[in-house]
């Protein structure tokens, strides 16, 4: 059995790392996750957002199982649901009857709140990233200690492997190493990079203007730029596009 468990973490670590968006390992993992434990179902929800200006909310990034399309549309807000507060307390949590818990009112999915489930924390250093859910029980209709565990260890090993995701991204990207830069420095320290795009964006988008501005353009010169840059980035994501429903196709 141990050397099961080590497998399949083993298989974590690579799941992520071998594919080429982080979008692929996630959805992956969720299922390597829900198979190990011998659930139905799993969500890898991650945090975006600013946590600066307490806007951050967690968002479903991909899920194994018959998760509605609605989870993917309505991201947690903070104080209303469980999986913020498995990340805001960095504590895993086992809810074998939802219906006589305090968290009741927290459900999501109401028509499923007879459905055991369990939440742990995503972390790397001093961070959350977010939170890996599991629910419908396939054998038996109790979550045991040992899966919680058993989860814990996975959350654990996937908040390594994204860092190491990003850390491998960011040495292939100049775009990326200066927003790292420009996050740091604005943080007034180091850590991991953000995994949320919409910050990476929001960096970059102020780099390029402190850039540009530094470098004698003026702003419709930058606008020009801009508007020309993102006509290049349209191109080139309408190719791949083509090139992706061709080998559908196939």
């Amino acid at each position: 059995m141990a050397r099961l468990v080590v497998e399949q973490l083993v298989g974590v670590t690579t799941l992520i790392e071998q594919k080429p968006n982080l979008e692929e390992g996630l959805r992956d993992l969720a299922g390597l996750t829900a198979r190990s434990i011998g659930a139905g179902r799993c969500s890898v929800m991650l945090l975006s957002g600013s946590s600066d200006a307490g806007g951050q909310d967690l968002k479903v990034y991909s899920h194994f199982g018959d998760l509605p399309a609605i989870a993917y549309q309505i991201p947690a807000k903070p104080h209303s649901s469980i999986a913020w507060q498995v990340a805001s307390t960095r504590q895993a949590l086992m809810v074998n009857d939802v219906v006589a818990s305090p968290l009741a009112s927290f459900a999501a999915q109401p028509e499923r709140i007879d459905e055991p489930f369990m939440s742990a924390p995503i972390t790397t250093a001093n961070s959350v990233l977010g939170v890996i859910n599991v629910s419908k029980r396939l054998q038996g209709d109790r979550f045991s200690e040992a899966d919680l565990e058993l989860l814990e260890l996975f959350a654990l090993f996937v908040g390594k492997s994204i860092h190491v995701f990003q850390l491998e991204r960011l040495s292939e990207s100049r775009i990326l190493q200066m927003a790292q830069v420009l996050d740091q420095r604005e943080a007034g320290g180091a850590g991991p990079i953000n995994p949320d795009p919409a910050r990476i964006a929001k960096i970059v988008a102020k780099s390029f203007y402190r850039e540009l501005t530094l470098a004698g353009f003026g702003p419709k010169a930058i606008m020009s730029v801009a508007s020309e840059v993102l006509g290049q980035l349209n191109d080139t994501l309408s190719s791949h596009r083509a090139r992706l429903e061709r080998r559908e196709d196939d």
